[in-house]
Parts: C-alpha cells; sequence; structure tokens
C-alpha cells in the first residue's frame, strides 16, 4: 500500500514538472537484484520511507523514486567503501571510460568525465564519435578542479548503476561487452565489500 501511495505522490510531482507522466522501468537484472540486497543488508535503505515495514519489496523500485533512492543508496556506498576503488578491475573501468557518457544531466557527464580524467583519455576521442554530441552541454569539456588522480567510488558507483538500471539515454545503444564491464564491476565491488568489511 505504501508504494503505492509513494508512486501516486511522484505521478502527481511529475505532472506539475511537466512531464510526460510515469516512465516504465524494466525488470531488475541479477546483478541489479543482487546489488539492492546488498545496500539492503548494509543499511542502505534505513531511512527509505518507501519500504514497508522497513522490509525490502523490489515492487517499490518500479518508479522513479524508488529508482533515484538506489542510486543515492550505491553513491553513499561508494563514498563509505572508498578502499575498494583500488583493487577494481582497470581493464573494465577504461573500457566505460572510453564508452562515454551514461546519460545527459550534468551529475552524470561530470562523472563520466572524472572517470576519463583519471585514465588521461582526451575528451575528444569520446566525444567526437558519441551519438549524443548534438545534445550534450558539455563536449570536448573539461571541468577539473582538485585532485582527480584518485578514483572516487562513488563516481563509479553512480556510472555503473546507471548502466546497471539501465537508465542510459534512449538514443545510446550499450553494447552487450559494456553490459559485461557492468556486471563484473559489480560483482568485484560487492565481493570485495564483503571481504573489506
Amino acid at each position: 500500500m505504501r508504494c503505492l501511495q509513494e508512486r501516486n505522490v511522484e505521478r502527481k510531482w511529475k505532472r506539475r514538472e511537466g512531464s510526460e507522466g510515469p516512465r516504465v522501468f524494466k525488470e531488475f537484472s541479477p546483478d541489479m537484484k543482487m546489488l539492492v540486497n546488498h545496500l539492503y543488508q548494509h543499511g542502505y535503505f534505513k531511512d527509505a520511507n518507501f519500504l514497508r515495514r522497513g522490509e525490502l519489496d523490489f515492487s517499490c523500485f518500479y518508479d522513479s523514486y524508488g529508482r533515484d533512492y538506489i542510486k543515492y543508496a550505491a553513491e553513499k556506498f561508494g563514498q563509505d567503501q572508498q578502499e575498494i576503488a583500488k583493487w577494481l578491475s582497470g581493464s573494465d573501468l577504461k573500457k566505460l571510460a572510453l564508452f562515454g557518457c551514461p546519460s545527459l544531466t550534468k551529475k552524470n557527464v561530470f562523472s563520466a568525465k572524472r572517470l576519463r580524467n583519471y585514465f588521461e583519455i582526451k575528451e575528444d576521442t569520446v566525444c567526437g564519435k558519441c551519438v549524443l554530441k548534438d545534445s550534450c552541454k558539455f563536449v570536448n569539456q573539461s571541468v577539473w578542479k582538485g585532485d582527480y588522480k584518485t578514483l572516487n567510488l562513488a563516481v563509479v558507483m553512480r556510472v555503473i548503476t546507471l548502466y546497471a538500471l539501465e537508465e542510459v539515454h534512449p538514443e545510446l545503444p550499450v553494447p552487450d561487452e559494456i553490459k559485461a564491464s557492468v556486471s563484473r564491476l559489480l560483482n568485484e565491488v560487492l565481493k570485495l565489500s564483503e571481504t573489506i568489511s
């Protein structure tokens, strides 16, 4: 019942914002279910008021409110577990960095750019072949201040969670190779989290 109430609030908010109404989301992949279970078991949903009696119910994630909370929880997990970043597969991360940005929202574009900067990949190498370049406000732009020589796990989690949730820009076809890298990275993160904790 509570999930239904949350979805109704979300629909009203979307209409007020001028969007086209609620989006239809795909069912979670096994990797995504594993990530959500892990986040739930480690307390990252303790403040999620949309879970009935605090119990994990995947039907609560069939709207953008629940999906946004997953992205928030994954990013928070990345902030708390930064030490995991140094053990992640560099080849899979570099494939993601070379592929481009999962969406055109500023935060997501900047996360992808930060990942490229970590691998010292020039912006025009990626932006030049990107199918979204005509719609992007940040094509070929570097947006750096501070130290970006350290791989930031919160940034990694933001990027891979978007791919795992299949919340990429509709015009961006994601090759199987990138999906496989995302899957491997999610599995690595969760295994490392258990060994480091």
